[in-house]
């Protein structure tokens, strides 16, 4: 059956045209140019002073550069009776995603008025020409981010948008300039975070939509486990309606001529009337597991009964001549397992309806595939549809329907998979059953009005949350409390304020990059242990309208505007530092930090080995006091090990006040630069600078105020357990700890100074080297991740304190 669209037709009237091309009148002046345009798309031209209409047509032109925003032609012929929504595809193709966002804009012309922006051309790009709908193709919009913003702009100003919905990751060069115009967006993401790139891609998506929709909970596990912070917001798993696919083109006749073909393929006639049918669809890739399709076929072909399966694979992509990453391998393959009459590839075809109708079995052999269409109208047919469990939603759909034992095999279990397909060819029952199950549950289970009408009561909900968000910029703006050269995230520098403080919102509507908006106060802990008068309310504005109560969630701050009254300071013998020098070429930026305070400290320095014991010793041979001991440890424990089963105990008992430091590279850290900057912070905002002796200032503090516990930097970063819960709580009831918070200060880079009574917890552990997990370490989730955070609670008895130098962010 083809499915023929009834909506399908040209519309003029509706039609959003794109005129880029620039037209000259009859003396000379040139048409549908725009100076200012011109200018903000080509920086060099700014700053060279160049005239912009002479350049454009001397070198612009040539040159292909923009010249003018798309002309929007036909939205004020949109119903003035009905609102609008966006509706934003990556590109037009006759793909999964594009095909989805076809039928989202169909189902919802009939309430609004919809706008497609597509961010790529396709087949699909006319077909967006129905009903109240309109579409604007622009080619490059998603690797042009100065274009994205003034085309966002200019829409925004042109059509009140309801709320925009932006289908699939790859869409998200316009969430940002979205949430900047005040439009509510819900984003579709079917992607895997595992393969998604670049990795900063997931982060961004979540960061500025407001609603987050996954197709299935293994995309939504998949993100979880590749940003936990992801779990401090509520997002949903919907699963997508069954799609309808526009018709082609084509005439009838060549149509009912490609049908003949693709049966002529799929059935031969020299084909035994009795053979089963298996087939795979989707672009030949690795993701899509096309050498597990040939791997369950040979198993299949060589068991009893096995020989009459044909196994059959439709799609763009194969090609052993010109594809050496993968197509040649497959090829290999076949013909190697001696397969080349049981498999064969047929290339995309606009009937492929004819193809479920001839299948009898559809094996998706996906590694990973969120909720493939093709997979769900497959099942429409009434054709049994088999996959591997962790690998799709599919998977979620046939094991909630009672299949798991007929259609679900283990992960990328290829001999399991065979035993199954076997099964379902050798009982008649047993596939009618799996058949009746699969169609009657998918009709019911993937529903495209009912999938829409969720989408769209998120862009209600949307709606609610960025007029929320609003007030809470502004109530914000007004208190004149937002630190901006603390809190504000340091890629935004130049940015207005209310947008950094937009930012600043976004991070903890989203959970994702969460910040401090002043040093002295965490909204995390006000949150949980203060809360909110109204769900959904950023925690700073809440704190605000509440009267800035104080509580656990304000702390002290030692600032370098602060004055140092140095009768406070201890006696040196008081105070010990340790400092763990896994790299001891950077021991002389420590050397000389120290050297701009008057307090100077015993020293206890851990090394690596002999060579490391040598350069260490010549490096600290400038300290102006005492160097108490030099010793060799095990690479166990990085930083913390020594720290705590090495020196813990000798410098408990013979000190008041120890300081813990060590020589941080960050290599682990892909931009150097990042982690460069990082351990400066932590230096300046522990030992100090030329300007400001902050070690002197941090004792004097722990000597005169002996509530303070621990002291280290107020990182405008926010985090919590992430990955490390589960081995915190193996040191809970060691530590006497009742309950662990969820939010709660810690020192990041585990460095810091401490008065011994208010960490003699941690070090009375007891830990012995072979406790310590054995390199190389994850990123992140270890023991000495949850060590790091442990360092943040001290002692019931004592109060925390924190550090911060004018201008030091990261």
């Amino acid at each position: 059956m083809k499915f023929i669209l009834p909506w399908r037709k040209r519309v003029a009237s509706k039609q959003v045209e794109i005129k880029p091309d620039i037209e000259f009148s009859d003396s000379g002046e040139i048409g549908n140019f725009d100076e200012k345009i011109y200018l903000e798309l080509n920086p060099d031209v700014a700053a060279a002073g160049i005239d912009p209409r002479e350049h454009y047509i001397r070198h612009g032109m040539r040159e292909l550069r923009i010249a003018s925003l798309p002309i929007v032609n036909g939205l004020q012929n949109f119903s003035i009776n009905l609102e609008t929504i966006l509706v934003v595809s990556h590109e037009a193709s006759r793909t999964g995603a594009p095909v989805l966002s076809f039928n989202i804009a169909r189902e919802l012309t009939k309430k609004y008025n919809v706008v497609n922006l597509i961010l790529g051309k396709g087949a699909l790009e006319e077909l967006f020409l129905f009903n109240n709908s309109s579409f604007l193709t622009v080619d490059n919009l998603r690797v042009h981010p100065p274009l994205t913003r003034l085309l966002i702009n200019h829409l925004c100003q042109q059509s009140n948008f309801k709320f925009a919905i932006v289908n699939s990751i790859e869409s998200r060069v316009v969430l940002e300039c979205l949430s900047k115009n005040d439009i509510p967006t819900v984003s579709l993401i079917h992607e895997f975070a595992s393969y998604t790139r670049p990795e900063d891609a997931f982060r961004r998506t979540l960061f500025w939509s407001n609603e987050v929709v996954f197709s299935a909970n293994v995309v939504r596990d998949n993100a979880l486990s590749e940003y936990p912070e992801l779990g401090l917001r509520h997002t949903h798993i919907f699963p997508q309606g069954r799609c309808l696919l526009p018709a082609d083109d084509m005439s009838s006749s060549d149509f009912e001529g490609e049908c003949e073909r693709i049966r002529g393929l799929m059935r031969p006639k020299d084909l035994d009337p009795e053979a089963t049918l298996i087939l795979g669809a989707g672009f030949v890739q690795i993701r899509k597991g096309i050498d597990l399709f040939i791997e369950c076929a040979t198993r299949v072909i060589r068991s009893p009964g096995g020989e009459k399966c044909r196994f059959i694979w439709i799609g763009k992509g194969y090609d052993p001549e010109g594809d050496v990453a993968y197509s040649v391998y497959i090829k290999d393959q076949i013909e190697r397992s001696g397969l080349k009459s049981h498999i064969v590839f047929i290339g995309e075809t606009p009937a492929i309806e004819v193809a479920y109708e001839e299948a009898d079995l559809f094996l998706l052999s996906s590694r990973l595939d969120p909720l493939p269409n093709v997979a769900i109208e497959v099942m429409s047919h009434g054709v049994p549809v088999l996959c591997f469990d962790k690998t799709t939603g599919i998977a979620d759909f046939l094991i909630k329907n009672g299949l798991r034992d007929f259609c679900v095999a283990q992960y990328i279990d290829t001999a399991e998979m065979a035993q199954k397909i076997l099964a379902l060819v050798h009982s008649k029952p047993l596939y009618q059953f799996v058949a009746r199950q699969c169609q009657q549950a998918s009709v019911e289970y993937f529903d495209m009005q009912r999938y829409v009408g969720q989408l769209e009561q998120l862009g209600n909900d949307a709606a609610i949350q960025v007029e929320q968000e609003k007030l809470d910029i502004q109530t914000i703006l007004d208190s004149n409390l937002f630190q901006v050269d603390f809190a504000g995230f340091p890629y935004e520098t130049g940015e207005s304020s209310e947008n950094r403080v937009r930012s600043y919102v976004r991070s903890w509507a989203s959970g994702i990059g969460r910040r401090k908006p002043f040093p002295g106060f965490h909204p995390g802990i006000y949150l949980e242990q203060h809360g909110v008068r109204t769900p959904g309310v950023d925690p700073l504005a809440d704190y605000i309208r509440s009267g800035c109560p104080q509580g656990v969630w304000n702390y002290s701050v030692i600032s370098d505007r602060m004055p140092i009254d140095i009768k406070n300071l201890p006696d040196n013998k008081r105070v010990a530092l340790h400092i763990h020098a896994y790299y001891p070429d950077l021991l002389p930026a420590i050397v000389e930090a120290l050297e701009f305070n008057k307090i100077h400290p015993d020293l206890f320095v851990s090394v690596q080995d002999e060579r490391a014991l040598e350069v260490a010793r010549e490096m600290l041979g400038v300290y102006s006091s005492n160097v108490v001991d030099i010793q060799i440890v095990p690479n166990r424990g990085r930083d913390i090990g020594p720290f705590l089963t090495q020196f813990g105990k000798a410098l408990l008992k013979q000190y008041e006040f120890i300081g813990h430091l060590h020589t941080k590279k960050s290599i682990d850290v892909k931009d150097a630069q990042m982690g460069q900057q990082w351990y400066r912070f932590l230096l300046v905002n522990l030992l100090g600078s030329d300007t400001f002796s902050m070690a002197d200032a941090i004792l004097c503090k722990l000597n005169a105020e002996p509530a303070i516990g621990i002291i280290f930097p107020d990182d405008p970063n926010v985090m919590n357990w992430e990955k490390n819960a589960d081995y915190a709580s193996s040191l809970v009831q060691k530590m006497g700890i009742e309950k662990l918070p969820n939010e709660f200060l810690f020192p990041m880079g585990t460095m810091f100074w401490a008065r011994a009574d208010a960490i003699k917890r941690l070090i009375e552990l007891n830990l012995a080297w072979e406790d310590y997990p054995v390199e190389p370490l994850p990123y992140d989730g270890s023991l000495l991740h949850a060590l790091e955070r442990m360092v943040g609670l001290p002692d019931h008895n004592y109060q925390i304190a924190t550090t911060y130098t004018t201008g030091m962010t990261r």
